[in-house]
């Protein structure tokens, strides 16, 4: 049996799990009161539990069963989570358990990066190894030019752009995000070439030449970030005559929390307050396009 490992960020199933989310993100440290009381305002004001673990569960089920048709054998999707359970530990011991032949590793971000998709291979082969077994384990990274997830971006890219008046359109400018990272840009060189990489693609299959790449979702001095920040590009638009922003996150494709406001709330707030159209783009979750576009990408790979 062949086995697939999703890679996510958290998988939160009750507004009872938020507090022992933040104090895993806090290596174990609860947080401050305030800090603790904005965050569960921010889960209950989407009005629905946080996407990220009900969609990563159904797609979970939607690529098992595909996955098992397309290759004619018997393939099983796990998914664990960074912060919160199924933590990767006991998921892959589950694996083990379960008599997996192969393992194939995915990270549900198709951008690379040191500290989060190396830190979470790194989480499986050292449990796998802990546990003695020689499972041959395969890491499925760099998918963020896969054509299929491209055209499934640059479809939702157009649709925003549509959205926009016609008034404004010829001078609309397009804000790629990512999740900020940690550390100077020479730290960062892969992570920043992919990004800029993908943007390029989704504009071009998008047939849009007018964007930037901005970053998100900083964390706190004085640990440096990546940038510009997301505000500071949309500031610099309106500075510069602009007419409109689009945004469109290509490191979450699956809606979150954290991005629903970095990427909606916060960032239409700020194109408001200075009088910029503002439309951002959808996210892929478990759509059919997206669906398929990830069985494609991982039987690739596992073929």
């Amino acid at each position: 049996m062949k086995a697939v490992l999703l890679l996510s960020y958290a998988s939160l199933q009750s507004i009872d799990d938020v507090p022992a989310f933040y104090t895993h993100l806090f290596h174990g440290k609860t947080p401050p009161p305030e800090m603790m009381m904005a965050a569960m305002s921010r889960f209950r004001s989407i009005g629905t539990a946080d996407p990220l673990g009900s969609v990563t569960s159904r797609l979970a089920a939607a690529l098992e069963q595909r996955l098992s048709l397309y290759l004619n054998e018997e393939v099983r999707v796990y998914q664990t989570a960074k912060h919160t359970s199924p933590f990767v530990e006991e998921t892959t011991r589950q694996i083990v358990a379960d008599g997996a032949t192969r393992l194939y590793t995915f990270p549900m971000s198709p951008l690379y990066s040191r500290t989060g998709t190396a830190a979470y291979h790194l989480r499986v082969r050292k449990k796998l190894a802990s546990l003695d077994t020689e499972i041959p384990v395969d890491e499925i990274n760099h998918w963020h030019l896969y054509p299929a997830v491209v055209q499934a971006l640059a479809r939702r890219l157009r649709t925003a752009l549509q959205w926009i008046s016609a008034a404004n359109r010829p001078k609309t400018t397009v804000l790629f995000t990512a999740h900020s990272q940690p550390g100077l840009p020479s730290a960062n060189m892969e992570f920043i070439a992919a990004f800029r990489e993908m943007a390029a693609a989704v504009a071009a299959e998008a047939c849009w030449n007018h964007w930037r790449l901005a970053y998100r979702s900083p964390g706190s001095p004085p640990q440096k970030w990546l940038g510009p920040d997301i505000l500071e590009a949309i500031r610099d638009i309106a500075a510069t005559e602009g007419k409109a922003v689009v945004v469109c996150d290509l490191l979450s494709l699956i809606e979150n929390v954290e991005a629903v406001f970095d990427c909606r709330i916060h960032s239409h707030n700020e194109a408001s307050s200075y009088g910029l159209e503002f439309a951002a783009t959808e996210f892929l979750n478990d759509a059919a396009d997206y669906v398929d576009a990830l069985v494609g990408c991982i039987a690739e790979r596992m073929s």
